[in-house]
C-alpha cells in the first residue's frame, strides 16, 4: 500500500506538471490545464461564500470533498502535490531534523483556526484563500519562480554545451523538442517571483521542525478535509491488538503524528492514509480496511477558538476592507480583458497566477500586482504594458481561469472588447518634445483601423528652424487598451506612451461587444 501511494504521488506530480505546462499558446484543452485548482474544496468553497454563486467549474471539488467521508484525508497522503513535494523535503532533510519530540499536538488546532478564519472573511466577501490553499501556492510558485528558474538553467546549460562544439545535432534536436515542449519562447520574468519562492522555501524548511508541519499544523485544505473525516463511514487503519507489541515504530514513523500513545488507536481527522504505519510494523499488527463502521470522531476545537478564529477573519477583512489604496495606481492597473466588474473579480481571483502562465507564451503582460489596487488586490493580474502586451489574436487567460473571475470569450469579442486606453506623455514621446518623427506606436497597433492616429502639422525646433512633423494622438473610440504601444514605445524608462484603466470595459452577463 505504501508502495501504491508513492506511484500515486508521482503519478499526480507528473500530470500536475503535465497541464502546468499545458497551459501554453496553442491552448489544446482536451483536460483544462486548470483541473487541479479546480479540485480544491477550499477554493470551491471559499469562492461559494465569497460571491454567493455556486460556480459549475468547480463541482468536482466538492465530489472530491465529499468522497473524503469513505475514504479518510487520501487527498492530502495521494494526490496534493504541495504535500508530495513536502514528503520529497522531508525525504532531503531527514538527516538535519530536529531530533527534539513533536511539537505539541494541540498545535494542530492551528490549521482549523486559519480555516474558520477565510472562510468568516469569505462570508463578507473577503478572498484569503489565495495565501493559504497549497494548490494555488503550487501553481503560482510554479508560474513566478520555479518554471523561470528552469528555463534560465536549460537554456544555460544547452548554450554551454553547444559552445563546446560536440555533439551539435544531437543538441539542436533536444533544444527544439524542449521548445515544442516546455521551453517558452522567450526568457520569463514575474515581479515578486523571489517572494513566492521564499515562501514555498519556508513551508519545506518547517520540515527541520517536524514531518509535514505545514500539513500538520497550518494547511486549512487540510483541516477541511479533517472535518469531513471525523464522520468517516469507513475503518481505514486497524490494529490487531494481540499481534501489537508496542514497539512505537509507527508512532515514529507516521508523518502526521495521527497515531496514539497506546499505538493501538489513531486520529482519522489526522490520518493522511499514507500507510507508513503498516510498512514499518514488524509482526504485520496493523493492516487497512475499508468495512463500514460509522464513529464520529470529536473535534479539539473549543468555542472559545472557534470565536476567536471568526473574530481574526472579520479584523482582517476588516484591515483590508479600509486599507488605503491610491488612485493613481489603481487608476494604471488593467486587468485582462473579460474580468469581471472589480468587486466581483476580487471576490473570485484565487491569484493562482494561471493566467499570468498562459500569457507569458503569447504577449507577456499579466503580472501579480502588489499595491496597486490596495491590500485587497494584492497578488491579482494586473497588465504589466511596459513588459508585455495583450496580443490582439489570443483569448486565452479567460480559458485557464479556474473560478470565472476572467470570463473566457470568443476571439471576435475579445477583440471588440476595450481593456483601458493609451495616453501619450508630451514631455517624453519624441515627436512632441523633440519635433522628430516617430511612427512606432502606430505601426505596430494591430486594429484595422488604427486607434493611433497623426496631427501632421508644422513646429519649430530647438534650433529654431521649422519642420513638418507627424504629431501621435489616441483616437479613444478606438483604443482597446491592448498596450502593445506601450511596450514598443523606443523611449527609455517611462515610455511616451502609456496604459490606464480608463473607458475599461468589464463583462458581466448583460454586455455585448
Amino acid at each position: 500500500m505504501q508502495t501504491a501511494r508513492r506511484i500515486s504521488q508521482v503519478i499526480f506530480i507528473l500530470f500536475f506538471l503535465f497541464l502546468f505546462f499545458q497551459a501554453a499558446f496553442p491552448y489544446k484543452n482536451f483536460i483544462p490545464s486548470d483541473l487541479f485548482l479546480r479540485s480544491s474544496p477550499l477554493v470551491a468553497l471559499a469562492t461559494l461564500l465569497a460571491t454567493k454563486k455556486f460556480i459549475g467549474t468547480l463541482v468536482i471539488a466538492f465530489i472530491i470533498l465529499i468522497l473524503s467521508i469513505a475514504l479518510g484525508r487520501y487527498f492530502c497522503g495521494w494526490i496534493c502535490p504541495l504535500g508530495t513535494t513536502i514528503d520529497f523535503g522531508d525525504w532531503l532533510s531527514r538527516k538535519y531534523r530536529s531530533k527534539k519530540p513533536n511539537p505539541k499536538r494541540k498545535l494542530r488546532t492551528w490549521k482549523f483556526s486559519i480555516l474558520i478564519a477565510i472562510l468568516v472573511a469569505a462570508l463578507f466577501s473577503v478572498q484569503l484563500v489565495w495565501f493559504f490553499d497549497p494548490i494555488v501556492i503550487m501553481t503560482r510558485t510554479m508560474t513566478t519562480a520555479l518554471y523561470p528558474l528552469f528555463t534560465f538553467f536549460t537554456e544555460s546549460v544547452l548554450n554551454m554545451l553547444l559552445s563546446i562544439g560536440i555533439f551539435q545535432d544531437t543538441l539542436f534536436s533536444v533544444y527544439d523538442f524542449l521548445r515544442e515542449t516546455v521551453l517558452p519562447i522567450e526568457s520569463l520574468f514575474f515581479q515578486q517571483g523571489i517572494l513566492f519562492a521564499v515562501i514555498l522555501i519556508g513551508i519545506m524548511l518547517l520540515s527541520l521542525i517536524a514531518r509535514r508541519f505545514w500539513c500538520r499544523y497550518c494547511c486549512p485544505l487540510g483541516a477541511l478535509f479533517a472535518f469531513f473525516s471525523s464522520f468517516r463511514l469507513t475503518r481505514g487503519i486497524v490494529v490487531a491488538s494481540d499481534k501489537c507489541i508496542d514497539c512505537g515504530k509507527c508512532q515514529r514513523e507516521c508523518k502526521m503524528d495521527a497515531i496514539n500513545d497506546d499505538f493501538r488507536s489513531h486520529s482519522r481527522i489526522e490520518c493522511i492514509e499514507c500507510m507508513s504505519c503498516i510498512a514499518v510494523c514488524p509482526t504485520d499488527a496493523i493492516s487497512y480496511k475499508l468495512k463500514l463502521r460509522f464513529v464520529p470522531e470529536r473535534f479539539n476545537v473549543s468555542r472559545r477558538r472557534f470565536v476567536y478564529s471568526a473574530t481574526g477573519g472579520i479584523l482582517t477583512l476588516s484591515l483590508i476592507k479600509t486599507g488605503f489604496h491610491s488612485i493613481v495606481t489603481a487608476g494604471q492597473a488593467v486587468r485582462p480583458p473579460g474580468a469581471l466588474p472589480e468587486s466581483q473579480f476580487l471576490d473570485r481571483c484565487v491569484r493562482c497566477q494561471e493566467c499570468a502562465k498562459i500569457c507569458s507564451s503569447t504577449g507577456g503582460c499579466l503580472q501579480p500586482a502588489l499595491l496597486e489596487t490596495g491590500w485587497e488586490g494584492i497578488w491579482s493580474p494586473i497588465v504589466n504594458a511596459r513588459h508585455g502586451y495583450c496580443e490582439y489574436e489570443c483569448n486565452l487567460c479567460g480559458k485557464v481561469c479556474p473560478t470565472g473571475a476572467i470570463h473566457p470569450l470568443d476571439l471576435e469579442a475579445k477583440k471588440q472588447l476595450r481593456m483601458g486606453t493609451a495616453y501619450f506623455d508630451k514631455s517624453r514621446c519624441i515627436p512632441w518634445y523633440r519635433a522628430e518623427d516617430c511612427l512606432v506606436c502606430e505601426e505596430h497597433c494591430p486594429l484595422p483601423d488604427k486607434a493611433i492616429k497623426f496631427d501632421i502639422r508644422e513646429a519649430r525646433r530647438p534650433d529654431g528652424s521649422t519642420k513638418i512633423v507627424k504629431f501621435p494622438y489616441v483616437d479613444e473610440t478606438l483604443c482597446i487598451g491592448c498596450g502593445i504601444c506601450v511596450t514598443r514605445c523606443p523611449v527609455e524608462g517611462p515610455g511616451g506612451i502609456f496604459l490606464t484603466n480608463a473607458l475599461e470595459q468589464r463583462w458581466d452577463e448583460s454586455a455585448s461587444f
